[in-house]
């Protein structure tokens, strides 16, 4: 039998195409997995926090109220930080101290000290860094310039602390070490200060003394001095739910049911004199169980509802808008960054195998989304940071 020389020619054509599909395939997938290596060194204590089972879960009924307190600094990042919580129910408030060199995961930004995000970020991005590293909902967020804070304490009355140690700017000394009535100047210097060799507790220490003293301070009813603040104050709720939950825990306060709590950390070995820590996932969790677990989002401590983000498409924010669909749907967002490739015209919602369990987890993800569920497809280059891997393709759409 004699072939036909163009036939074996275009059989020839197409087997080269399909090596060279296979290739790109294998090539992707190696890209996809070196991205889940990278992003696992940085999200396995998120990862960790919002893991397991059976333990207490955020309920229809909630009432406790979470705002992200943030006092910006001269250069854009957080001086300060401390995420305030009030249940009205139970009259119980909590307030958490957040260290500003914790690495946390910004949504589309990577990895970077939570006091960086602020200025890296828009100010919902550095609120739902915080959310997913400590595995909770946060209502809203408050942030003060560092002349609007000081206008505060003013128009409080003033706070009364004791100063442990001389506030230094250089060798001048701005605040001496005593109790003291502090301006509201004096009051951020002294919540911001970090003497040489200090632990960052030291200033946290600090920082709730003013906190405290600012609170005592409140007139029953802030929402007018609370408006007067102009510009210098960007509250993401309304200035009646600020106002409400600061009165809040100034009753918890005086009824002696206001907790102070610090995020919980452990020191990270740069390898440099740059000061980095990660949380400490335990600890945090026990934190969180104790004082926001009314918080806790329905879902979030469910296994297998890990999803990463990949952008295919590479539009900017792209990372937050898909976690803002992926949280509310019971999915833990464990972290997002670019796809190997730009221009993906479709999203692909990759699973571990072609398992119906597999297949109904992609569907799941595929419809909070608003993708559809034939782009679920199984791949063997997931990990085990994520249970999903979701590229974001052309298709996809904020609304």
């Amino acid at each position: 039998m004699t072939l036909d020389p163009v036939g074996t020619r275009l059989g020839r054509r197409a087997e080269l195409r399909e090596r060279r599909r296979k290739r790109r395939l294998r090539l992707t997938g190696a890209a996809i997995a070196a991205i889940i290596v990278l992003l696992a060194l940085v999200t396995v204590v998120l990862v960790k926090n919002g893991g397991g089972s059976g333990n207490k879960q955020a309920t229809p009924d909630r009432t406790q109220r979470t705002l992200l307190l943030q006092i910006r600094a001269a250069d854009g990042t957080a001086a300060a930080s401390a995420l305030l919580a009030h249940d009205p129910a139970s009259g119980m408030g909590a307030v958490v101290l957040i260290p500003q060199q914790v690495l946390a995961t910004v949504p589309g930004g990577g990895s970077v000290p939570f006091g960086k995000a602020l200025r890296t970020a828009s100010v919902t991005a550095s609120r739902n860094a915080l959310a997913d590293l400590m595995g909770v909902t946060i209502d809203g967020s408050w942030v003060l310039d560092g002349s609007t804070f000081s206008r505060l304490v003013d128009q409080v009355g003033q706070v009364k602390v004791t100063v442990d140690v001389p506030v230094m700017s250089g060798r001048t000394v701005l605040i001496q070490p005593g109790a003291q009535t502090l301006s509201g100047t004096a009051a951020l210097q002294f919540a911001t200060y970090l003497g040489p060799s200090e632990q960052e507790q030291t200033r946290l220490t600090r920082l709730q003394a003013v906190l405290d003293a600012m609170l005592n301070g409140l007139p029953g009813k802030p929402d007018t001095l609370l408006a007067s603040l102009g510009g210098g104050s960007q509250p993401t709720l309304d200035i009646s739910a600020v106002s409400s939950l600061l009165t809040g825990l100034k009753k918890d306060d005086d009824a002696s049911n206001l907790q102070y709590r610090s995020l919980p950390v452990i020191k990270v070995d740069t390898g440099n004199d740059e000061i980095r820590s990660r949380i400490d996932a335990p600890a945090t969790r026990s934190l969180v169980d104790d004082v926001l677990a009314q918080s806790i989002p329905p879902g979030s401590r469910t296994p297998g509802n890990r999803v990463l983000v990949l952008n295919g498409v590479g539009t900017p924010g792209l990372g937050q808008k898909v976690r803002d669909k992926l949280v509310p749907a019971g999915f833990v967002f464990v972290g997002s960054s670019n796809a190997p490739t730009f221009g993906h015209a479709k999203t692909q919602v990759l699973v571990p195998d072609a398992t119906t369990a597999a297949g109904a987890l992609g569907a799941r993800v595929a419809r909070a989304l608003g993708v559809p569920e034939s782009s679920v497809q199984s791949s063997d280059q997931i990990g085990t940071i994520a249970d999903v891997v979701v590229i974001v393709g052309k298709d996809f759409t904020a609304k």
